[in-house]
C-alpha cells in the first residue's frame, strides 16, 4: 500500500474516534478518547515527517487539552438598565457602553479532572434594547493556549451580567498556574480579563 494511501486511511480512522469522542457522556472516557485521537493523529503527523514516536507523544499532549470538557454558561442580569446606568452615572449621549467589572475562576486551587466555574461580571448600556454578545473562554499557562473552553454568542439587554461557566480540567494536566482568559464582544465593543487558578 502506497504512503498516501496508508495516511488517508490513517486520517479517516482519526475522524471516526473523533466522532466516538464527540459523543462520550463519560467525562473521564472523553478525556481518554481526546488523549488516544491525539496520539493516533500526532503518530500519523510524524510519520509522514519520520518522526513517529515524537509525533504520537505530540498529539497524545494535544489530544489531553482537548479532553476539558466545557458545561452550559448559566447567566443572570444582577443589575437592571436603570441600575446600572446610576451606578455608573450614564448618559444616552455616551453611546455603547461594555465595562469589565470582576472576574474569577473558583475554586481557586482546583485537581487535574476536577470542575472549576469561570466568571466574569461585566456592564452593559446603550444597547438600545438588546445586542449580540460574544463570550470566549479560553486556557492559558503563561502565553501558550492550552485550550479553547468555549465560544458562543448571546442576547444581552442594558444592564449588569453576571456569565459562569463550569468546566472539567484534563486528567492529564500539570500542575502549575494556568489562566482562564475570557474576551466578551459586541460588534462596537470588547472587554478581556484574565482570572488565574493553580492546578495541584
Amino acid at each position: 500500500m502506497s504512503q498516501r494511501a496508508t495516511f488517508w486511511i490513517s486520517l479517516g480512522l482519526v475522524g471516526c474516534l473523533g466522532v466516538m469522542m464527540a459523543g462520550c457522556e463519560t467525562y473521564g472516557e472523553a478525556a481518554g478518547l481526546g488523549a488516544g485521537t491525539g496520539a493516533v493523529a500526532g503518530g500519523i503527523i510524524g510519520h509522514q515527517s519520520g518522526r513517529t514516536v515524537e509525533g504520537a507523544v505530540i498529539g497524545g499532549l494535544v489530544g489531553g487539552a482537548i479532553g476539558l470538557v466545557a458545561h452550559d454558561i448559566k447567566a443572570r442580569r444582577m443589575r437592571s438598565r436603570a441600575e446600572t446606568e446610576a451606578e455608573y452615572n450614564y448618559t444616552p449621549a455616551q453611546g455603547e457602553m461594555l465595562t469589565l467589572e470582576r472576574s474569577e475562576v473558583l475554586p481557586a486551587n482546583v485537581r487535574p479532572g476536577e470542575m472549576a466555574d469561570a466568571s466574569i461580571q461585566y456592564a452593559l448600556l446603550g444597547t438600545g434594547g438588546g445586542v449580540e454578545v460574544s463570550e470566549q473562554r479560553s486556557l492559558m499557562r503563561g502565553e501558550r493556549m492550552i485550550a479553547d473552553v468555549s465560544t458562543h454568542t448571546f442576547t444581552r439587554e442594558d444592564g449588569t451580567w453576571v456569565s459562569s461557566q463550569p468546566f472539567r480540567l484534563p486528567s492529564n494536566l500539570d500542575p502549575g498556574q494556568y489562566t482562564i482568559v475570557t474576551v466578551v464582544r459586541t460588534a462596537r465593543s470588547a472587554v478581556s480579563s484574565q482570572a488565574q487558578f493553580t492546578v495541584l
